[in-house]
């Protein structure tokens, strides 16, 4: 990859193609488990990490920030990919807070989307940009794949015609 205007050198975030994740867990021993998949999506260049943070809300949904190095599980990760921080705010990390349930554990993730810069660098040089992206929450994924599986199982069977 070459450090011109259009392509981004290792280093430079592709600004266009950052996101931000929530993944939540039944408690702080949990994140271990999301590390090897988080370590393998950074080195597979699919993802770099910008910011990591972790929060944990108590019984009455009061949330408290998980210092990172006391989680000896997510050293891994900055031996992967060392995260530039900081740009998560302190807002964003209460927006996210709130919405957790009682007794949950959360990392909030800022990543850029490598695996995507051949499409934002095309983009780029046609004048055009990455606009925009969404997560598609899991239940309304399963709902729609539900109904297209209905449709389909209703094509194939309900649209042919017995006799001449």
């Amino acid at each position: 990859m070459s450090g011109s205007a259009d392509s981004p050198s290792h280093d430079e975030v592709v600004t266009d193609l950052v996101e931000y994740f929530v993944v939540v867990v039944r408690d702080t021993e949990a994140l271990e488990k999301l590390v090897p998949a988080l370590v393998e999506v950074v080195h597979s260049s699919a993802i770099r990490i910008l910011d990591l943070v972790a929060v944990a809300t108590d019984s009455n949904g009061v949330a408290n920030f998980i210092e990172m190095d006391t989680i000896a599980s997510l050293d891994g990760l900055t031996l992967v990919d060392a995260p530039i921080g900081g740009l998560l705010s302190t807002h964003d990390i209460d927006l996210v807070s709130l919405a957790l349930a009682p007794d949950s554990t959360a990392i909030i993730l800022v990543a850029e989307d490598r695996w995507a810069e051949p499409l934002s660098v095309a983009a780029r040089e046609s004048g055009g940009e990455v606009l925009a992206g969404e997560r598609i929450p899991r239940g309304r994924v399963e709902a729609a794949l539900k109904g297209l599986r209905r449709v389909e199982g209703h094509m194939l069977h309900g649209t042919h015609q017995d006799g001449p």
